[in-house]
């Protein structure tokens, strides 16, 4: 192991107590957020994980000497956004977020890597532009949506969260290839098409990706972080149970009673729940709650999700921190895009049919952390945008093969210094998060679902909460979680008061 990485905390199969001052349930990012934060102000914490590692899609495993992300992730904000916020509240100093010179780089049909630094923005913004053929007409009011984008007030922004991107870049132009690159930024970002994801929370989060600048990865790999911040647990008197699943929680003299799948029994007057919402009051089915909460919890909808597809390769072939892009196998152009193309392309997806072009968006964690593979080789893990559904028109291995094709379209040489592919469908994802939509995002940031509109941490069952993607916080993927937690955290800490 690398002095770098944070070991994993120590884990037990079942608590040494029979009460605690909260159970937390589920170690992700949510979770251990919320664990850590409490522990380090000396609360004696349970975590309840269902899986025998910890760290959600945060997690990892080892395979030919590789650590490798069960996700494709990066940080948007790296030290300078909630991520860095949580470890400084616990004293953490590690890890570190490591950033790249060149942080992203689009390949396929529309090849241009993003600056080194934040002022160059503009001059790439025009090489873009060109690269796209906007004409000037079309140039100018991009330049005025953007303007627009970084000086809208507030209360502006307010009701922007209750439409769509789609809205509001439309608003502006209708250019194929301009429309394309917000398209593509929503299904990075939030996992979702432009007409469906909330045009507020899009913009913040952009404004709050181009103001740090600081696109990141973790140093040892994403699940070091979870693991810093489940480092108070041990010392505060707390536990962390792995391979134990919640099946009920159940109100028992004045505190709750958290029941595992081997029926061990736990009290604490504060539970947290880091699940889908859904899940959360189906535990809780004993519980008396307000009809109009349960159907507001039912009717949540879910982003979508990506297939994951790991690589391992023998030397390097890719320079930059991350790859994306839009890979056409049919010879697509971008004199080929317009919108009803990227509608056919979303509804072709949900289908769970092969789209042409095949989304991509591709980390290479070695690039920032070398000590991920052994000396000399890289690894890429790479997310391709797929179905939801569990009857998909086209099977994994079709879309294993399409990825790997597509892969191999825009990083000459790659099928020579393979050592392994690794391909784990969306399926499989959400059974490992525990997820029933199988969505990546279980409350997903569409309009109605963000901001005031989002389920909020607190739950008409006192003492219960929500924390994670499925209730509160804002932000891109993990920083959406973390300042869930960080509400969850703020609202505990004021009951008590």
């Amino acid at each position: 192991m690398s002095p770098s990485w944070i070991p994993p905390p120590k884990t037990r199969t079942r608590g040494r107590r029979s009460r605690y001052d909260a159970i937390v349930i589920g170690s992700g990012v949510g979770g251990c957020v919320v664990a850590g934060l409490l522990a380090h102000a000396e609360a004696r914490i349970l975590v309840l994980e269902k899986n025998e590692s910890v760290g959600g899609i945060l997690a990892s495993y080892r395979k030919h000497g590789f650590k490798i992300d069960a996700g494709s992730h990066l940080v948007s904000r790296g030290a300078k956004g909630p991520l860095g916020d949580a470890l400084r509240a616990i004293g953490a100093t590690r890890p570190r977020f490591l950033t790249h010179e060149i942080p992203v780089r689009s390949r396929g049909m529309f090849e241009i890597a993003a600056p080194k630094r934040r002022w160059q923005l503009p001059e790439v913004a025009l090489q873009a532009a060109r690269a796209l053929h906007v004409p000037m007409r079309d140039g100018m009011r991009l330049g005025h949506m953007l303007f627009d984008m970084f000086t809208l007030a507030e209360s502006e922004l307010q009701r922007w969260d209750r439409k769509t991107l789609d809205a509001f870049v439309r608003g502006y132009t209708e250019h194929p290839g301009a429309y394309y690159l917000f398209g593509f930024l929503a299904s990075i970002f939030f996992v979702l098409p432009p007409w469906q994801v909330s045009a507020g929370e899009a913009i913040r989060s952009l404004r709050w990706l181009l103001r740090a600048y600081s696109l990141s990865y973790v140093e040892g790999g994403m699940d070091c972080f979870c693991h810093a911040m489940l480092g108070p647990l041990e010392a505060a008197g707390g536990d962390l149970v792995t391979g134990r699943r919640v099946v009920r929680i159940r109100r028992a003299a004045g505190a709750w009673q958290v029941v595992s799948e081997d029926g061990a029994e736990y009290v604490s007057p504060t539970v947290v729940c880091n699940l889908e919402p859904r899940q959360a009051i189906a535990l809780l089915d004993d519980t008396e709650l307000p009809p109009a909460y349960r159907e507001r919890v039912l009717a949540v909808k879910a982003s979508g999700n990506a297939h994951q597809i790991k690589l391992g390769l023998r030397r390097p072939l890719v320079s930059e921190g991350c790859m994306i892009g839009g890979v056409s196998l049919d010879g697509l152009t971008l004199a080929d895009l317009s919108l009803p193309l990227m509608h056919d392309l979303v509804d072709t997806i949900a289908a769970g049919g092969l789209p042409d072009p095949l989304a991509l968006y591709a980390p290479v964690p070695t690039n920032y952390d070398p000590t991920l593979a052994p000396d000399g080789a890289q690894l890429i893990v790479a997310s391709i945008f797929g179905p939801v559904r569990e009857d998909p028109a086209d099977p994994p291995s079709r879309w294993r093969a399409r990825a790997l094709q597509a892969l191999a379209q825009i990083v000459p040489g790659l099928e020579d210094e393979l050592l392994f592919v690794d391909f784990t469908p969306i399926t499989e994802i959400g059974s490992w998060m525990g997820r029933s939509s199988r969505g990546a995002i279980g409350n997903g940031q569409f309009p109605g679902q963000v901001g005031a509109d989002r389920l909020p941490v607190v739950t008409p069952a006192r003492g219960v909460y929500l924390c994670g993607d499925g209730a509160g916080g804002r932000g891109i993927g993990t920083e959406l979680a973390v300042s869930s937690a960080m509400e969850a955290v703020h609202a505990i800490r004021t009951a008590r008061s």
